[in-house]
């Protein structure tokens, strides 16, 4: 696919390296020549140096001949502009704009009914707030993606020392069809596998896992070995480091499911703000990496949430809250060292806005169906729900029969109302919803869209 990406911007470079390794044409436009520079040194793009309002230098980046088009400035109002423009410079390109002002995104006269009816928003600030309060209702979990407001999710738990199934293999667990688990993916050691029945478990791999609404989450914890009880979200005090736009979100969020949580925030300004627009959270004026007053806020029950913009500060107050005995620990950055380090420094769980981004757009880059996805373990797996057409090759065929690549599970399946985790026997039919997990390999990739795209 060929694709145009305006702005070199965090979100602009996670989004132009993914579309890189997925084999698609990328041009990229922004004025300056140290962000083009800072860009090339992570991908190796077509960047050209100019002004995105500027309809030569569009054409010179082949604009005419673009089948997607993302807008991704630090403007939210140069995304907009660049939004109207495109729909006479490139009437066929689908457009992708990023837009943070929430006066901007609530508008609705400025997106219906207009040449920005059809365009899509990139929300990473909410995709990460749903991240974050899926995370708190799903102890122990590490990483969560949710699909169908809530109704599938793919979660990730490491294993302890003490769990039931270090050393045996996945086929020697005893599982029946009512509360059996099914695990998707396992990272160890930094590699992703698709286990089959021959994979043996060992201590501290962290296993990802179908959860369906209606079934019981105590089943998973007891197959893992996992301690039920602990950090319920009822029981647990939440203590978010940062008075920002996220945090007053998530603040309300918590509210609304009748909790009463602490903020603390740097600016007293801020904190007049934050008090005037909540009703049942604590605001306290103070330094998230003061220790001393960490110490007064923090015991084994707290979660400890970090949402302010500046990723070290996320990163070392959570380092810190988790030492001081905080129960949990969650962060907010994209800074790809920090994902790396974060867990062996005692992070629980860390969210990663810009990658949510990915998810938006992967459905305009397939020739299925997509009706969601996202990126998991910082960006190596990845989960797909789609809808099956009626003439997609593995209808009709169990799933040990259908040729499903080395590498991909089918991790749920929506039949209707009805969710199910499927097995080798499992049929599909038509206009099922399948959710596909993988370790984006490629040449498996290609092999998976063969089976899901209609038959020619």
């Amino acid at each position: 696919m060929n694709v145009v990406i305006l702005g070199i911007t965090p979100i602009g470079i996670v989004l132009a390296k993914y579309m890189l390794e997925e084999g698609h044409d990328i041009h990229v436009v922004d004025p300056s020549a140290e962000s083009i520079a800072h860009l090339q040194s992570y991908v190796d793009v077509r960047a050209l140096q100019g002004d995105i309002r500027d309809t030569e230098v569009l054409r010179e980046a082949q604009i005419h001949n673009a089948q997607l088009v993302l807008a991704v400035t630090q403007s939210d109002t140069n995304n907009i502009v660049s939004a109207l423009g495109l729909h006479t410079l490139a009437p066929k390109a689908r457009r992708v704009i990023w837009v943070r002002d929430e006066q901007l995104t609530g508008n609705n006269t400025l997106w219906n009914n207009s040449p920005l009816e059809q365009v899509m928003l990139l929300t990473p600030e909410r995709n990460a707030l749903h991240q974050v309060m899926a995370l708190l209702e799903i102890p122990l979990a590490f990483e969560v993606a949710s699909f169908l407001d809530g109704k599938i999710r793919v979660a990730g738990f490491r294993l302890q020392e003490n769990s039931p199934l270090i050393g045996k293999k996945l086929s020697e667990i005893d599982k029946t069809q009512e509360n059996r688990t099914l695990v998707v993916a396992v990272e160890r050691d930094n590699q992703t596998v698709i286990p089959d029945g021959d994979f043996v478990f060992e201590d501290q791999d962290n296993l990802y896992i179908s959860l369906l609404a209606g079934r019981e989450l105590s089943d998973s914890f007891e197959f893992m070995g996992l301690e039920q009880s602990h950090l319920r979200m009822l029981q647990t005090h939440y203590l978010i480091g940062g008075g920002g736009r996220m945090a007053l979100h998530l603040a309300k969020k918590l509210e609304e499911a009748g909790i009463h949580p602490t903020i603390i925030e740097k600016g007293r300004n801020r904190c007049l703000e934050l008090a005037a627009q909540l009703s049942n959270t604590r605001i306290i004026h103070g330094d998230v990496t003061d220790p001393a007053l960490l110490q007064e806020l923090i015991d084994p029950a707290t979660s400890y949430i970090a949402v302010s913009g500046n990723q070290e500060i996320n990163f070392m107050s959570s380092i810190l809250a988790r030492r001081l005995g905080a129960g949990r620990s969650i962060t907010m950055f994209d800074n790809e060292g920090y994902i790396a380090l974060s867990s062996g420094m005692g992070i629980d769980a860390a969210i990663h806005p810009n990658f949510t981004a990915i998810g938006q757009v992967i459905g305009l880059l397939r020739d299925c169906d997509v009706v969601d996805a996202h990126l998991m373990m910082g960006g190596r797996l990845e989960a797909v729900l789609i809808r099956l057409d009626h003439s997609a090759v593995m209808i009709g065929k169990p799933l040990h029969q259908a040729g499903i690549p080395k590498g991909m599970i089918i991790a749920a399946v929506m039949r209707g109302k009805h969710f199910m985790l499927p097995d080798g026997n499992t049929l599909l039919r038509p206009n099922d919803l399948i959710l596909t997990v993988s370790d984006r390999q490629n040449k498996m990739k290609r092999k998976m869209r063969q089976l899901i795209t209609p038959r020619r």
